[in-house]
């Protein structure tokens, strides 16, 4: 066997060159894009949404493709609501107490405000005698004088302030739009208060009467109607109406149903999921082109079980988002202050 003859250094420097090409095409593969790829097999950037314009020229957020399937967006045409021809009011038997208390004190501040009257009618005519004395130089003395000014300017203030309670007295009386409190301490007669929901508005005119059912009632039960509630529903937030009623077997707290007939409107209807509130104001998203999609101001007539009759801001068939308007709003905001979002939102 022959002997295996050393490379020459020419050889060993070529062989050393090629090695370093090698390792550093590798290097510079590796920093492109990772092993076995290049800055061309890199995944591209995710499009991007923006601000555009809508048809009426107010600003729209245009999704980029792709991006309404990666938010889950649902979007359907508004439906009109279904008109219905009455109208079912729940409400519930008041305690008297409070009435009772406010008409007490509309009549305690009336016999005061009497009193006041007769009181300064009684200093200024003693004023007036004095003065007549003290002209005449008939034993009137400056300070008598003095002393019957001040009586007759105390009973004019007080007088004053008893016309401030009674005017207090009489409006917290009257809002409730009773002429007395007759029966109501011994349950004679009950008032009760009517919820409406929210934002429906109060019937015009007011019903007179309506017809009522309650526990343990074997028939109907006939309201007499006597305005609205002061302060309203604390239950809906709506208005309420107040109502008078036979006592015979109602009591405080017991639930009472009445039947309102409907006033005809048109509200267009959309789920909860579709309202959007911002500084007090109720918006919802429209597509009005192709991905582009404007938010838009609404006004709430009344709300249902899981849907929300609007009565102003949205047509019929417009094309609202149902599903996924929060994360739309989140895009647009901060599109709208220089934030470019990504396809996949946040």
């Amino acid at each position: 066997m022959s002997e295996a003859h050393p490379l020459s250094r020419r050889a060993r420097l070529l062989l050393g060159g090629l090695a370093l090409l090698l390792a550093g095409g590798i290097t510079a593969r590796l920093l492109a894009g990772g092993p076995g790829g290049d800055a061309d097999d890199a995944p591209p950037a995710p499009p991007e949404a923006t601000l555009a314009k809508g048809p009426d020229g107010r600003p729209a957020l245009q999704l980029a493709r792709g991006q309404a399937e990666a938010l889950d967006l649902q979007v359907a045409p508004a439906r009109e609501a279904p008109a219905a021809d009455r109208l079912i009011l729940h409400g519930v038997v008041l305690d008297p107490l409070p009435l009772l208390e406010l008409e007490a004190r509309h009549r305690s501040a009336e016999a005061a405000l009497r009193a006041a009257r007769s009181g300064e009618a009684a200093a200024l005519a003693e004023l007036a005698r004095v003065r007549s004395l003290h002209a005449a130089d008939r034993g009137a003395s400056d300070r008598a004088l003095q002393e019957a000014e001040g009586a007759a300017a105390a009973a004019s203030a007080q007088r004053q302030g008893a016309e401030g309670e009674a005017r207090k007295a009489q409006a917290a009386w009257t809002q409730y739009g009773l002429r007395d409190t007759l029966g109501l301490a011994d349950f004679r007669r009950v008032v009760v208060r009517l919820d409406l929901p929210l934002g429906q508005p109060a019937p015009s005119p007011l019903p007179r009467s309506l017809s009522a059912t309650a526990p343990g009632l074997a028939g109907p039960l006939a309201l007499a109607v006597v305005g609205l509630a002061p302060g309203g529903s604390p239950l809906t937030g709506g208005l309420a109406l107040l109502a008078l009623a036979p006592g015979a077997g109602l009591r405080p707290g017991l639930p009472v149903d009445a039947t309102l007939a409907a006033q005809p409107a048109t509200h267009v209807l959309v789920p909860r999921t579709s309202l959007l509130w911002s500084d007090g104001q109720a918006r919802v998203f429209v597509e009005v082109g192709p991905g582009r999609f404007e938010p838009r101001a609404v006004a709430v007539a009344f709300s249902l079980d899981e849907s929300v009759a609007l009565a102003g801001g949205l047509k019929k068939d417009e094309p609202v988002v149902l599903r996924g308007a929060l994360a739309l709003q989140g895009e647009y905001a901060r599109l709208a202050e220089g934030t470019a979002i990504g396809a996949g939102g946040v």
